[in-house]
């Protein structure tokens, strides 16, 4: 795992704050007993997951578009070229949203944010090990301009349709 006890306590917080504002046809589906804790969400989020990330044109239509993301630091993070349309409506404005899911199994979603972060950035050396764990490289070798999305959250839940089935701890 890549997050510190203050990062999954932080994470913790966020999620509680979330599943407190749902609304009711929300909480109905998002029952206690189908929410997973941060400690299992950051388990389960170990390397690769794909993701519909969300961003909004300058005319406010809403665009989608599938990605690979890694869970660092209690953070998404994408990556994405710098000439892409995506790039553009970030830039313009920042806020997104992006959903992991596997089937009806489980999901998070978090809305937030876009911090984008160039090769320069200076939190670029921390995530360093993380890509390079799970790609073998780091994103900025991938091609001119390429950036990576940090989605700094405002709201994130968990669903788990069977949430005993997911472990606080990666398997030893």
């Amino acid at each position: 795992m890549h997050e510190s006890p203050e990062q999954i306590d932080e994470l913790q917080a966020l999620l509680d704050r979330t599943f407190a504002r749902m609304n009711p046809h929300m909480a109905r589906i998002v029952k206690p007993e189908r929410r997973l804790s941060a400690r299992q969400v950051v388990t389960y989020l170990q390397g690769i997951r794909h993701v519909a990330f969300a961003t909004v044109t300058e005319r406010g239509e809403p665009r989608v578009a599938p990605l690979d993301g890694l869970f660092v630091r209690g953070r998404f993070h994408v990556s994405t070229g710098g000439e892409s349309a995506r790039l553009s409506h970030l830039r313009r404005q920042p806020r997104c949203s992006l959903t992991h899911f596997a089937g009806d199994d489980v999901a998070v979603t978090v809305n937030g944010t876009a911090v984008v972060l160039e090769r320069d950035h200076p939190e670029v050396p921390a995530l360093e090990p993380a890509y390079r764990d799970a790609y073998g490289s780091l994103p900025f070798d991938w091609g001119e301009h390429v950036v990576v999305i940090r989605v700094e959250p405002t709201s994130m839940w968990s669903y788990a349709f069977r949430a005993e089935q997911f472990p606080e701890q990666p398997p030893a």
